[in-house]
Order: structure tokens, then C-alpha cells, then sequence
């Protein structure tokens, strides 16, 4: 019983030291990587700007549409599946309509029809 105590004693006093000395704060040094502590989305769950791919040419292939008159519609580019507000590379996703897709970047407007290649 008395062991007992003593371990008991002595592991306390050699946490209590531990944890006295060790407080000095952790700083990560990323060795010119990403911070995996940082996040890549917002709440919403899109691509923060500074972690979005910037694309110069691509060529966006309308494949499809999902369209509700609820709002909830999706289209289909270059085998992505997007709501308004999303982007692809570039392109923010302002309007999904029945049979096209109007597309932003840079505040130029682009629209997509199905069967159609925007560049």
C-alpha cells in the first residue's frame, strides 16, 4: 500500500514538473508546404480563393443539367457536378437554366448551351 502511494506521489510530481516546464507553444514550421491545420473550404464548403486552381485556357463542356424551379439545380461541366455560386476553375456558376449555364470570370459573362463547348 505504501509502494502504492509513493508511485502514485512520485508520478504527480514528475507530471507537475513536466507540465511546468513545458510550456512553451508549439509553432509549426511547414518547410515551404501547406499548413495541414488550416482549412481549404469555408462553411460552405467551397475552395478558399487562395487554394482555387487559376486556369488560362480550359475548355468547359456542358454534359448535362439537373434543373428545378425550386432552385435546386445542378449542371454538369467537364464531368463536375455544380450548383450556382460554385465554381470551376475560374468560373463562378451564375445561372442554371433548363437547356444553359451562365458562367462568370473576371466579370465577363460566358453562357454554355447544352450540346455546346465554351473556351
Amino acid at each position: 500500500m505504501k509502494i502504492r502511494v509513493v508511485t502514485i506521489l512520485a508520478l504527480i510530481f514528475i507530471l507537475a514538473i513536466s507540465v511546468s516546464f513545458g510550456e512553451v507553444a508549439f509553432k509549426y514550421d511547414p518547410k515551404n508546404k501547406r499548413d495541414p491545420f488550416t482549412p481549404l473550404v469555408d462553411r460552405d464548403g467551397n475552395l478558399l480563393p487562395e487554394y482555387r486552381p487559376t486556369t488560362t485556357a480550359v475548355t468547359l463542356n456542358l454534359e448535362g443539367i439537373v434543373w428545378s424551379e425550386k432552385g435546386e439545380s445542378y449542371a454538369i461541366i467537364s464531368g463536375a457536378v455544380l450548383r450556382e455560386g460554385e465554381m470551376i476553375g475560374d468560373y463562378t456558376v451564375k445561372k442554371i437554366e433548363r437547356s444553359r449555364v451562365v458562367l462568370s470570370r473576371g466579370g465577363e459573362i460566358s453562357t454554355i448551351n447544352l450540346g455546346s463547348e465554351e473556351e
